[in-house]
């Protein structure tokens, strides 16, 4: 498969400047930090609050299969099946809507600013997403996925 020799670009990533400005304004906010690891000293469970919260969240349901977690048959993207088509506009319109209804039914304070996929030479898909939360405009931040 030949790997496509440009990109379309749609919106920009935010500065760093702005990354590091980020704030929650309910930083009560504490979940499990996914994936779940072995933290020294914490044990398999750790916690996480704010962006990092959103961050591990949205990474969660973007790797998860349809019908691979127990109890929520509905949870998740199914990216995986993108893996070996071709990467072109109605794959991309594909992913985009996948990713869109997901998003939509379980993390409804995230809001998609740009999404971005690109198709490595290892045939694996690259997911880069720009999103923002619904309680502020500012607050911004970056997440990559590989498929």
């Amino acid at each position: 498969m030949a790997i496509p020799t440009s990109t379309n670009t749609y919106g920009q990533f935010p500065s760093r400047k702005s990354e590091r400005e980020i704030v929650l304004k309910d930083p009560k906010t504490i979940g499990f930090k996914y994936p779940l690891d072995v933290t020294p000293g914490k044990g398999y469970f750790s916690k996480s609050s704010g962006i990092q919260l959103v961050k591990s969240s949205l990474k969660s349901l973007l790797k998860t299969q349809r019908g691979e977690r127990f109890m929520l048959p509905d949870y998740g993207c199914n990216l995986i099946k993108f893996v070996m088509e071709p990467l072109d506009e109605t794959t991309f319109n594909l992913i985009k809507e996948e990713i869109d209804i997901s998003i939509r039914k379980y993390l409804k304070a995230v809001n998609i600013e740009l999404l971005q996929v690109f198709e490595t030479r290892s045939n694996n898909i690259d997911v880069k997403l720009v999103c923002s939360l619904n309680d502020s405009e500012l607050t911004k931040f970056n997440l990559g996925v590989r498929i």
